[in-house]
């Protein structure tokens, strides 16, 4: 992905950069990537192509720079504290709550993400797909950070490790699911998660636990 024209911009053309990148964002989460043209990213930055081109290069290098820019986005507002808080299931709910917030605050990045993640863009040499698998790596360690803190559990576990998997594929689930029906709000698609990890936690254990 041909992004090596980038260029740093001055005061006023950061503002130009944020105008182009909210736009492509919002056009490539409507319209899909291969769909999203520059001319109505463009039109909808209200900024001309040559300053598009000035900063990114290409289309490819407006999409790296929207992914790089979500994902720092995205953890930047996902809380991570190092304390629990209350009991385990007081401890997964505000994290659920949590997530849902910052998922609230990104729907567009979200969209991408997800769709890029389940169909790689054809564009590129694989950049964008290295921002996703990055995501989707700091997402899950922070899971088992989060759901270990919560059981006082080693992160490295087994156990921790596929809870925080089936933790990802719920928000995931929750996610697309409120995209599709706006009547299934994420608070109450994940109102289940603190009891529910906890239900799977135990199975696992009782599961591994050795038998006498």
């Amino acid at each position: 992905m041909a992004t090596g024209t980038e260029v740093k911009p001055n005061r006023r053309g950061v503002k130009s950069r944020e105008l182009v990148l909210d736009a492509a964002e919002r056009v490539m989460a409507q319209d899909g990537f291969e769909a999203a043209t520059l001319a109505r990213v463009v039109q909808e930055a209200g900024i001309p192509i040559s300053s598009v081109y000035h900063y990114f290069g290409s289309k490819d290098g407006i999409l790296l720079a929207v992914m790089e820019r979500g994902a720092k986005r995205f953890f930047a507002d996902l809380a991570d504290g190092d304390q629990r808080l209350g009991r385990p299931a007081q401890h997964l709910t505000a994290m659920a709550l949590a997530t849902i917030n910052t998922l609230e605050r990104h729907p567009d990045f979200l969209r991408l993400l997800i769709v890029f993640a389940a169909q790689p863009p054809r564009a590129g040499d694989g950049e964008v797909q290295a921002v996703v698998s990055r995501v989707r790596d700091m997402a899950l360690t922070r899971l088992r950070k989060q759901i270990a803190l919560a059981f006082g559990d080693n992160p490295g576990d087994p156990t921790t490790d596929t809870l925080a998997r089936f933790a990802l594929a719920a928000i995931d689930g929750a996610f697309i699911a409120h995209q599709t029906d706006p009547q299934a709000t994420l608070e109450n698609v994940l109102n289940p998660f603190a009891a529910s990890l906890t239900a799977i936690r135990k199975t696992l254990r009782d599961t591994r636990r050795p038998r006498e």
